[in-house]
């Protein structure tokens, strides 16, 4: 499932709606933003500054204005008649829609793989790297709908992610974790690997890169390096000379 068919999917489902429009007409958030978020599992400060700022981009130049347009034209405007007005106000309605869309998938290509970190968590950094002080309740809303409608936890495919160890899981070369189990950390491992590093060729590519924020998912990048080989090393069978 793309980012944008799960957002539409999600903002359909009871709650969400209502929780997003709370966070971004109450306490300045941005309703793609903040979904981006939840999908893609994006917990790292510079990262989500990065996103951050892509998204105020387009949504200060773009989505707002058309957002201010579209509201505008709900109330009478003589001389124009009614049926002309609501007729402008769905074509801007569609535009402005195409203008999320756009952004979501910008969105996407910085950060494309679905985790399954605490959403709570991921939608509070997300909500302090966009700017706008959000409360921890509206948050939290936001997250229990996410949940219930059962569209939190899947990857692109709409399949459950399996949940990726934060770099503090080091592992013990003594232990006893099953096979199974190993393989499916080593996995999930790779997986983030790649993510990183599309996200830091991302970064890369912007006209200004923040330089710092680069080096950070670097160093993660060889951390989770680090474990993966300790995790392969594991499951390769010790050779007798």
């Amino acid at each position: 499932m793309s980012l944008w068919d799960w957002a539409v999917a999600a903002y359909e489902r009871p709650g969400v709606a209502d929780a997003c429009l709370e966070l971004q007409d109450a306490h300045g958030q941005n309703t793609c933003f903040l979904l981006w978020a939840a999908w893609s599992g994006a917990a790292d400060p510079g990262l989500l500054e990065h996103a951050a700022e892509t998204a105020q981009v387009w949504e200060n130049e773009v989505v707002a204005p058309l957002r201010r347009v579209r509201r505008d034209l709900k109330s009478p405007t003589p001389p124009v008649a009614d049926a002309d007005r609501e007729t402008l106000r769905e074509q801007v309605k569609s535009t402005e829609l195409a203008a999320e869309k756009a952004l979501l998938e910008a969105l996407g290509r910085i950060l494309p793989a679905r985790r399954s970190p605490d959403l709570v968590q991921v939608l509070q950094a997300a909500a302090r790297a966009w700017g706008a002080a959000a409360p921890d309740a509206a948050l939290e809303r936001l997250a229990q709908a996410l949940t219930a409608a059962e569209l939190y936890g899947r990857g692109a495919n709409g399949h459950h992610a399996p949940p990726t160890p934060g770099n503090d899981e080091m592992l013990d070369e003594t232990t006893d974790e099953p096979e199974p189990a190993l393989r499916a950390r080593l996995a999930a491992l790779k997986q983030e690997h790649a993510d990183l590093d599309a996200a830091v060729q991302a970064m890369a590519a912007v006209p200004l890169p923040d330089l710092l924020a680069i080096g950070r998912l670097k160093r993660k990048k060889l951390q989770l390096k680090d474990e993966i080989a300790r995790i392969e090393d594991l499951l390769t069978p010790d050779i007798i000379a």
